[in-house]
């Protein structure tokens, strides 16, 4: 074949394939419109969702598809744009565009905008739109002159905004979405799909979305993976609206966290579609109550339960391993088991520094302020909370100002609102103590009661801790058990309602230091009393009207007394004290005598004394009607023995006059 026979063939090759192009550049026109997508197409879509759909250009192309432009579907009212889209592309299939068939091998849109109103009244923009709406009975189907299939929908830079008019607490705000990725391939009516997504939300929120859509024609279900990633919670607290934001920066959230979930299940079931995952807390920390706590570890996520896994609280350089169990999260009561340990907890570290007191200002007449008076708290409770809970705490050690408690444990748990605490227990002082206790949340200022014991603790040890002020003042191995019932939670309410009873012994000790042994020292002028050492101290008590009644007997080699009356919970005493002090004592402070008829048959002194004015500034003054009646006694035997009966041991007449005599001075 010459070279101009094949140039021939060749320009008439090129010929048909141009004709056939441009045919089909006319078909693709004549099929694929603007006129007939705007025609036929967007009336149906606006009558379907009552708002108006507008288009701009639309471009055909063989090679490179359809692309719409300017896509915006209005909102209800018509001034905004409820979703709008740069640009709409449309990859298809040449050759089935013959059979009027558009096969799209991707729709593609690009940088789309959904905008999501909230109004005053709680109704969405697109309210109507899911509403329910019944088909007529009879409703013919027009065939549609445009037959569609669509192998992948691929969505970049998108963006939700939410328009919230209605506000939390009452602040309107606004939450934007943006970087919106999505792609769904091989998508199938009956079948499977692969679909991805991922999104940038407010504060630094990274979302991520994978997994497989299926049967989406009769019911779509799922089997996801999702990720929720927060390098940095202070971000994320700035980026949030603006209540919910002010309240999480009162308490400067740091750190990170990311949470993972597997979701497999029908989609009209949203809460069964959990199947596990896993929160990974990357040492967040949070100001709360003065302290500033690190939290860190994971949370796993069952279906319907999650389990903690090393998990920590560190607090002041303190960490606290935390072993959690939740179960029935999907329904109530959720049951819920916390187990906490460590090695030492120094609650010294946790209290709140004591405010440095200040001289008060005196006024422009020099008096001083005068302090208004601040409204008691309202009572808390009652709660109703949709939890089983239990739980227990164990520690090495546990300091307390003075104190180390060792080998604390507790055990708790909280059922139908009532807690209860089975078992608290520990080392302390030298011994030892135990206690159990109920409270009732589900009440109004929550009741409760407790049942305390102690066995061989150092009273020295457990006053210097408790009463600072009363350092020093009793020494000796401490035996005490109370049982206390009560209600609310405020101070004043607490001593109005405090009730119960108790008793208490105290081995091998002492009573010295400030308040009742110097004020009785410097009554008596005995200095030595100022250490009064005994063998047991015992007693027993009753709380009531915040009152306590005392009872109280101690056994000493220098001093015996015994007490009985009343102190208050304003530190106000009102008791007799009924002393007998040794015959050496008694010597230093009855004289004369006089001295005689104020001791028994062993020689040592009874002094029947009152005690009133406070526990930390005593008063003591005599019993005279018990002094007058021992007194009476003594006399009455004495004379008796030496005026009154004669030598055979009977009465004299005497006997009348004397008993007139002793009846007018002793009151009798």
């Amino acid at each position: 074949m010459n070279r101009q026979k094949l140039l021939k063939i060749s320009g008439l090759f090129v010929g048909i394939v141009v004709v056939l192009l441009v045919g089909l550049t006319i078909l693709v026109k004549v099929v694929i419109s603007p006129e007939l997508i705007k025609k036929t197409v967007l009336p149906k879509i606006s009558a379907a969702i009552n708002r108006q759909v507008s288009l701009g250009d639309v471009s055909v192309s063989i090679f490179s598809g359809i692309r719409l432009h300017d896509l915006a579907v209005q909102d209800r009212e018509g001034d905004q744009p409820f979703v709008k889209a740069a640009a709409l592309r449309l990859d298809y299939r040449l050759w089935p565009l013959l059979r009027k068939r558009v096969e799209i091998r991707q729709i593609r849109l690009e940088s789309p905008l959904v905008r999501v109103v909230r109004n005053a009244d709680g109704s969405f923009n697109f309210s109507d739109l899911i509403v329910k709406k019944e088909k007529p009975a009879s409703d013919p189907k027009e065939k549609s002159p445009i037959n569609l299939a669509v192998s992948q929908v691929t969505l970049s830079d998108g963006r939700v905004i939410f328009d919230d008019r209605l506000g939390l607490g009452g602040k309107p705000c606004q939450t934007e979405i943006s970087a919106i990725q999505f792609a769904a391939e091989q998508i199938s009516l009956d079948g499977a799909f692969p679909i991805s997504l991922q999104a940038a939300l407010p504060g630094g929120l990274q979302f991520d979305l994978s997994g497989t859509v299926a049967t989406v024609g009769s019911g779509p279900t799922v089997a996801l993976g999702a990720k929720l990633i927060a390098k940095d919670l202070t971000k994320l607290a700035a980026g949030l609206p603006p209540s919910l934001g002010e309240k999480i920066k009162k308490i400067d959230l740091a750190g990170g966290l990311e949470l993972n979930l597997k979701l497999a299940g029908a989609a009209k079931q949203p809460k069964e579609l959990l199947q596990g995952g896993e929160l990974t807390l990357n040492s967040i920390q949070l100001t709360a109550g003065g302290q500033r706590p690190t939290i860190a570890g994971q949370l796993l996520l069952a279906k319907d339960s999650l389990e903690s896994k090393g998990l920590t609280l560190t607090v002041k350089d303190q960490p606290l391993a935390i072993g959690l169990k939740a179960a029935n999260l999907l329904a109530k009561p959720i049951r819920l088991s916390v187990a906490v340990s460590g090695d030492t907890l120094d609650l010294n570290k946790l209290l709140p520094a004591k405010a440095k007191a200040t001289a008060p200002s005196a006024g422009a007449s020099g008096a001083a302020p005068v302090t208004a008076k601040v409204a008691p708290k309202p009572e808390p409770g009652p709660l109703k909370l949709p939890l089983i809970a239990n739980g227990t705490v164990t520690l090495n050690s546990l300091l307390f100002r003075t104190l180390t408690i060792s080998k604390p444990a507790l055990s708790w748990r909280l059922v139908d609102n009532v807690l209860t605490v089975d078992s608290l227990k520990g080392g302390l002082a030298g011994g030892s103590f135990s206690d159990t206790a109920r409270v009732n949340l589900g009440v109004k200022g929550f009741s409760y009661s407790t049942q305390l014991t102690v066995q061989g603790v150092q009273a020295d040890q457990l006053v210097a801790a408790l009463a600072p002020k009363a350092s020093g003042s009793i020494f000796g191995a401490l035996a005490f058990k109370a049982d206390l019932q009560g209600n609310g939670t405020q101070p004043e309410s607490i001593k109005r309602n405090l009730n119960g009873n108790g008793n208490f012994a105290i081995t091998d000790g002492k009573l010295t230091g400030e308040g009742f042994m110097p004020q009785l020292t410097g009554y008596l002028k005995a200095d030595a009393l100022r250490v009064l050492r005994f063998s047991r101290y015992e007693g027993d008590f009753a709380v009531k009207n915040s009152i306590v009644t005392l009872n109280t007997a101690l056994d000493g080699s220098d001093a015996k007394f015994k007490t009985s009356g009343t102190a208050g919970f304003d530190k106000s005493i009102n008791m007799g004290l009924d002393l007998r002090l040794s015959p050496a004592i008694t010597g230093q402070v009855v004289r004369g005598s006089a001295g005689r008829f104020l001791t028994d048959s062993q020689g040592w002194g009874i002094l029947p004394l009152k005690v009133v004015g406070t526990v930390g500034s005593p008063r003591f003054t005599l019993d005279s009607a018990q002094a007058g009646e021992h007194l009476r006694g003594k006399l009455q035997e004495e004379l008796s023995n030496r005026l009154l009966k004669d030598k055979q041991g009977q009465p004299r007449p005497e006997k009348q006059l004397l008993e007139q005599g002793l009846k007018g001075l002793f009151g009798r």
